[in-house]
């Protein structure tokens, strides 16, 4: 019989991944770094990795717990177009007390050097699955328009915050996530809302 795959030991290697890459930076931590603090041996690591630059992608696991961890507390009766708003402020304050730009960077270069994304723009992601309801729930209440499905809007939602998250890296970090990456995304709730018939 094949190895079963352990999921609390791949996440583990994640956590110890992104812990090392906060302090000391993706470049000067290495695969052997990693399986000490993880606690794993080069076997576990390597079942689910092939090399470092595998772990880059995990950040969206790291991401969507924060997501998840956030939106299941989140009282739903509140107006979608703010629970959308709120959902982006909690994360972009957790990215910038726990992500740095130089990292996020290290994520979205790699992506570019192999042309792959699928763990960002996946459906199955427990992000867009939940901006996703969101803007269903929103819809059937009348508080975001419906001449557009929920599917489209949410991929909207998902390029606007990868261009304020990668306008945060080209900027070196110099603003301010829940600041002024939250305004920014602000800026285009009134694009959500319940558009008015035009009257001819």
């Amino acid at each position: 019989m094949g190895k079963k795959p352990d999921e609390t030991l791949k996440q583990r290697i994640i956590d110890a991944a992104w812990d090392l890459f906060y302090e000391n930076g993706y470049a000067e931590t290495t695969v052997n770094d990693i399986i000490k603090k993880a606690n794993t041996s080069k076997g576990g690591f390597y079942y689910y990795f092939k090399k470092k630059d595998d772990l880059l992608n995990s950040l969206y696991v790291i991401f969507d717990r924060e997501y998840e961890k956030f939106y299941t507390k989140l009282d739903k009766s509140i107006n979608a177009i703010r629970q959308l708003e709120m959902v982006n402020q909690y994360v972009c304050f957790f990215i910038d007390a726990n992500v740095s730009f130089e990292l996020l960077s290290e994520l979205y270069i790699s992506q570019l050097a192999t042309r792959k994304q699928e763990a960002f723009l996946s459906p199955d992601r427990y992000f867009f699955r939940m901006v996703r309801e969101i803007i269903e729930t929103g819809q059937e209440r009348g508080e975001i328009r419906s001449d557009m499905d929920a599917f489209t809007l949410a991929q909207h939602i998902l390029l606007l915050e990868r261009g304020i998250l990668i306008n945060w890296c080209v900027r070196s970090g110099e603003f301010s996530l829940g600041g002024k990456g939250h305004d920014d995304f602000k800026l285009y709730t009134s694009f959500l809302g319940k558009q008015q018939e035009n009257v001819n």
